[in-house]
């Protein structure tokens, strides 16, 4: 497996990034939609502990992963692709990107302006700056709730458009990312 990513390959890191972010939100979309219909107790306390938590960790791994493609430009789309394709595609990125960075910060906004505490998995809680506001908590649960939506409409999305990419034109776009690809161009 190759380290850094090449014209027609993603390397293991930026491999890692996608598929560890992917894992991350298939388990914060419906722990989040699960424990805002718990009742008061423990068990949603908790709950609401860990997406706070994960919610973090997809913070400093998106972090990470626009670090890593700064320094380490992803493959170019393929030439013979329309200008619209090669558009879409840019956007749905660049909309997932904002898209998940803006929910992230909804969330911790949330948090404070509801009183609640974001705790790290019990190691740590971050201080709250803002000054609780029922009010301002209201809208920010539904814009949190109206993000998440968008969220998983663009994944949607994204993955629809691989899999067009995969069986219905038959090009690398799918392949490039997997970590295990029987034909790699790269090796050839």
């Amino acid at each position: 497996m190759q380290w850094r990513n090449s014209r027609t390959r993603y390397g293991l890191p930026a491999q890692a990034f996608h598929w560890g972010i992917v894992l991350l939100l298939m388990i914060l979309f419906p722990l989040g939609w699960y424990m805002t219909d718990l009742p008061l107790g423990l068990e949603k306390f908790e709950a609401y502990q860990l997406h706070k938590s994960l919610g973090l960790i997809v913070f400093a791994v998106l972090l990470l992963r626009l670090l890593w493609r700064w320094r380490n430009p992803p493959p170019p789309l393929p030439t013979e692709l329309p200008p619209l394709v090669r558009l879409a595609a840019k956007f749905t990125h660049f909309a997932l990107y904002g898209m998940v960075f803006a929910q992230i910060g909804l969330g911790i906004a949330l948090s404070f302006k509801a009183n609640a505490p974001i705790g790290f998995f019990k190691l740590f809680s971050l201080p709250n700056p803002l000054t609780p506001d029922k009010q301002a908590a209201e809208w920010l649960s539904t814009a949190h709730s109206w993000t998440g939506n968008a969220i998983v409409s663009l994944i949607a999305l994204h993955a629809g458009a691989a899999l067009w990419h995969h069986f219905v034109r038959r090009d690398d776009i799918l392949r490039r990312m997997l970590p295990i690809s029987a034909d790699n161009p790269d090796k050839h």
